[in-house]
């Protein structure tokens, strides 16, 4: 196995994996061409999650820099990449993922019992906010039971800030989906990290495509308190304005 292994996944970005004995200027060199390695992930697994235009020529200046340096690289990037590479290091890079994020989840559920104590209670919260939310609302609580079926969810959301990131930096293991008029929808998850709070974000349009992560006019996700009057309040003067406004946008362009 050479220092550096890319594979390509569809939702978390290229995926960089390093040798156990691979040199420190791999290292180096990954940091500099802005792979990283966010929370949940563990030892030799970094990311580049910025997908854009721009990916191709970054990977293709990285490949070449790696080759003056004497650095091996072994990638599969078909959708990136004219010269797709090795299939067998796309399938290396996949399984060492696949393990990683295993790994996350058993480590959540060694700590089910203190996130239970500390998160908030969200089926009740999420009827609360029902309750004093313009309109009619209801909500359901859905379970994330493993870390592929959170990533699968990622599709909806409707945001490319504090809502996205912490659901690509942590494990998500449950969501309030709360429906609203004209089909609108809220999504509430407990805030990594902030033991009264949670993050209520808008949800993407039922059968409208358009791409909701890379909308700069997302109607992005806002931090609440735990509290359903409180948490109201601030999802009614500052969330639900600017969702109805984007959503106008989409629906009547």
């Amino acid at each position: 196995m050479p220092p550096i292994s890319l594979g390509d996944h569809e939702q978390v970005g290229v995926i960089a994996v390093t040798s156990t004995d691979a040199p420190a200027a791999a290292h180096t060199l990954l940091a500099e061409h802005g792979f990283w390695r966010p929370r949940g992930v563990f030892g030799s697994i970094l990311i580049h999650d910025r997908y854009d235009q721009d990916v191709p020529a970054r990977l293709r200046r990285f490949l070449a820099d790696a080759d003056r340096q004497g650095i091996g690289v072994e990638y599969h990037l078909p959708r990136i990449l004219a010269d797709a590479g090795s299939p067998a290091a796309g399938k290396r890079v996949d399984e060492l993922w696949r393990d990683n994020q295993q790994r996350e989840y058993r480590r959540y559920q060694r700590e089910a019992v203190r996130i239970a104590t500390f998160g908030s209670d969200l089926e009740s919260l999420a009827h609360g906010l029902c309750h004093r939310l313009p309109g009619e609302w209801a909500c359901h609580v859905t379970d994330f039971a493993d870390p592929d079926s959170q990533l699968d969810f990622f599709d909806d959301l409707w945001d490319n800030a504090s809502l996205a990131s912490a659901w690509m930096q942590f494990r998500v293991p449950r969501a309030a989906i709360l429906t609203g008029p004209d089909r609108l929808e809220l999504v509430m998850i407990d805030r990594p990290l902030h033991r009264d709070q949670v993050l209520v974000g808008a949800l993407s349009l039922h059968g409208i495509t358009h791409d909701y992560f890379g909308d700069d006019n997302a109607p992005h996700a806002i931090a609440v308190p735990s509290e359903a009057v409180r948490a109201a309040h601030t999802v009614s003067r500052r969330l639900l304005p600017r969702y109805h406004q984007a959503a106008q946008r989409l629906r009547h362009p």
